[in-house]
């Protein structure tokens, strides 16, 4: 048997020599450090750390950044709850990520759990590692499920102005009843001034910094009102003796009508149990008094005086067969 030889064209030769060049290339990139990410860079992150960022799409220097695609970094960091998207780019061995988050209007402890309250009206629990983000938000305190949502809505009627760096002057938002209005919010600033304001007025609090600096001394109060578009700077002291007032005037009404229903009750209460006490005397006939089986006793009314009552109490004497006087 002749076994045939096979000769290559040099066109053939040379495209032979071309592939293995590149597989040979490729597997010594491959394996050098060349290929590893060089420079790690984020953008547009507010409350995630870099790190944090880099964590979620499992990234570092050691990554090779050919042989990733980028989609998958980007699904990586997309599966965080507080990221609404995330675009990444490579060149010259630098990797970025463009990260855009959900705006966070507050927390608000349920249980013993921390939720985030997203600016759409979701809110989703606070894991123990990112805890640390709740420094960018105000704590939301006795708000209940139908106040977070009207809060929210004001956040998205007035996005362009309720912005993030606004949000992150607030220390606490809490509701706040006032005689003139019963659903305004009490806002301790992070600078340790207040400010009180309803739904409809919270718009104004984007000019809070310019009219702060016209304003003179601490601990300041402010009222917004929307309807006449002012902010009226008040006495904290003046404002919280009245709101004090008012407490001790609903309690003082509240103690004053339980005592007057005490009252009413002691009143009623020995006609119910003289009713109660005359339906068990049963008048006997054979023995012209009054019989009480519960207790065997007898009573005649036509007699001496007892206590505050007319009458004689008597028991049957089996012994004697006669009554025989009780008291």
């Amino acid at each position: 048997m002749v076994k045939k030889k096979i000769k290559l064209t040099i066109k053939q030769t040379i495209i032979f020599s071309l592939v293995f060049m590149m597989v040979a290339s490729v597997f010594v990139y491959y394996f050098s450090t060349d290929s590893h990410v060089k420079v790690l860079s984020c953008k547009n992150n507010y409350y995630l750390s870099d790190n944090e960022v880099y964590d979620l799409a499992n990234v570092s220097t050691k990554t090779r950044l050919y042989f990733v695609p980028s989609i998958l970094f980007e699904k990586r960091v997309e599966k965080m709850p507080f990221v609404q998207s995330c675009k990444v780019s490579k060149k010259n061995r630098k990797l970025t990520f463009d990260v855009q988050e959900k705006l966070i209007v507050g927390y608000y402890v349920k249980g013993d759990k921390n939720f985030a309250l997203f600016q759409d009206g979701t809110s989703i629990e606070i894991e123990e590692q990112y805890l640390n983000m709740i420094v960018h938000f105000p704590l939301l305190s006795d708000f209940n499920a139908k106040q977070r949502k009207q809060l929210c809505e004001q956040f998205q009627k007035h996005s362009k102005i309720l912005t993030r760096d606004l949000i992150e002057k607030f220390a606490e938002i809490v509701p706040y009843k006032a005689s003139y209005d019963k659903n305004m919010f009490k806002i301790t600033m992070q600078d340790g001034n207040i400010v009180y304001t309803n739904l409809n007025s919270i718009k104004m609090l984007s000019k809070y910094q310019s009219v702060l600096t016209k304003l003179k001394g601490k601990s300041v109060c402010l009222v917004l009102d929307s309807t006449h578009s002012t902010i009226e700077k008040v006495n904290c002291e003046d404002l919280n003796s009245k709101k004090k007032e008012e407490e001790q005037k609903k309690t003082s009404e509240k103690a004053e009508t339980e005592t007057s229903q005490e009252t009413e009750n002691r009143e009623q209460q020995p006609d119910s149990e003289e009713t109660e006490n005359e339906a068990e005397w049963v008048y006997d006939e054979n023995t012209g008094v009054y019989y009480h089986k519960a207790i065997g006793m007898y009573y005649d009314p036509n007699t001496d005086e007892y206590y505050d009552e007319n009458g004689t109490y008597y028991y049957w004497d089996e012994e004697s067969q006669s009554f025989v006087e009780a008291y």
